[in-house]
């Protein structure tokens, strides 16, 4: 028996709730991954385009900006010819796309070295004094936005029993226990999902956070022990509360920043000292910092500019400081993919979900994905 979208397949009257939950948790997944794609898509041409458009050629650094320049110029001269064009369609409109994206392409040595500087500053802003460098600028968004998709499509191949799994044995063993099979196998995975997830947390904590490992054993200081899961996340907790203090910080910088940088002004050149100071003062830092480390952070009032970027009190630079709270998706990932699993248990013993071999290569677990993002669009 196959699954449907639009109509819940004959079974226990008790798994009719559990089925179309299960078919609203994919839909808002598939939605989610489509998002997360297309987002990853714009954080990469975003980066490509700027680093081409922040390319002068006189630098002798290469092509890339003539290049980045024609690839736009014929974009845009080829869509409007399109649109111009589209109603006559035959030759005419060959003619004018075609005409259209010649002319683009010898159209971006024209404004071979218009918009570098302001390209420039703006990519520099991204990358070193925006909240993006807490993530590790456009490239690292991307990076994380890549991993987001994967674990979003393996919790989807989970679902529809897509997941990689070896089935050989459910072309041969009989077919009353082709469904304990099933069953035992998924539970397998489910087991191994959670233990990642606490391996992972674990490794989180001890090697991105600093957490300590080992502590001195209760009753016996000479000995090490180690330290408790609780004093652990208490630990990583208090730092997630101090990392999301900082990007708070960060933002409300990019609020100020942003104007500046997008009419042209040097992104590290608008900030006074006294500026700087006034907007360290506007929060309460020593809820989450040491009072000596935030007054070292204090300016010159009569110092030079600053960039808008936020520093961590004690420690310096926060570039890429947020990439430890991101690697949560590790481990999040993997247990609502054990819940998949255990969803889908479920739904074997309510008879929603077959256990057929060849079932789950129908390609009908595909179109149904791409019909659920269609309609979510």
């Amino acid at each position: 028996m196959l699954e449907h979208d639009d109509a819940t397949p004959a079974g226990k009257a008790w798994g009719d709730p559990l089925w179309r939950v299960d078919t609203a948790w994919q839909r808002i997944e598939a939605v989610l991954c489509a998002s997360v794609l297309i987002a990853e898509i714009a954080s990469l041409t975003l980066w490509v385009t700027l680093r081409g458009l922040a390319t002068d050629t006189n630098s002798g650094s290469g092509a890339g900006g003539i290049v980045c320049r024609s690839l736009l110029t014929m974009t845009a001269l080829a869509i409007a010819a399109h649109l111009a064009t589209r109603k006559r369609g035959g030759a005419a409109h060959t003619a004018s796309v075609s005409t259209a994206i010649v002319l683009g392409l010898l159209g971006g040595l024209a404004w071979k070295h218009v918009g570098t500087t302001w390209s420039s500053n703006l990519l520099n802003w991204f990358q070193g004094a925006s909240v993006l460098m807490l993530i590790g600028g456009l490239r690292g968004l991307a990076t994380r936005l890549t991993l987001w998709v994967a674990l979003l499509g393996a919790s989807l191949a989970s679902s529809r029993g897509k997941h990689i799994h070896v089935d050989v044995l459910l072309h041969y063993i009989p077919t009353k226990l082709r469904a304990p099979t099933a069953i035992l196998s998924l539970v397998a995975g489910t087991v191994v999902c959670v233990s990642a997830a606490a391996g992972f947390m674990d490794y989180i904590a001890i090697a991105m956070f600093q957490v300590n490992a080992e502590q001195p054993c209760p009753g016996n200081a000479a000995k090490r022990c180690d330290t408790p899961v609780g004093e652990k996340m208490a630990s990583m907790g208090k730092l997630v509360g101090d990392d999301f203090f900082l990007l708070g910080r960060q933002v409300s910088l990019d609020v100020r920043a942003l104007p500046h940088v997008l009419a042209g002004t040097p992104y590290d050149g608008w900030l006074t000292a006294s500026d700087w100071n006034a907007w360290l003062d506007s929060a309460d830092w020593t809820a989450h910092f040491p009072k000596v480390a935030v007054d070292a952070q204090r300016a010159d009032a009569n110092g030079p500019t600053r960039a808008p970027a936020v520093q961590v009190p004690g420690s310096g630079d926060a570039r890429g400081l947020l990439a430890r709270e991101l690697d949560f998706v590790f481990p999040f990932g993997l247990i609502v993919i054990a819940i998949k699993f255990l969803v889908r248990i479920l739904l074997i013993l309510s008879g929603h979900v077959s256990v057929e071999p060849d079932a789950e290569f129908v390609d009908e677990g595909l179109m149904r994905a791409s019909e659920i993002v269609s309609k979510s669009l």
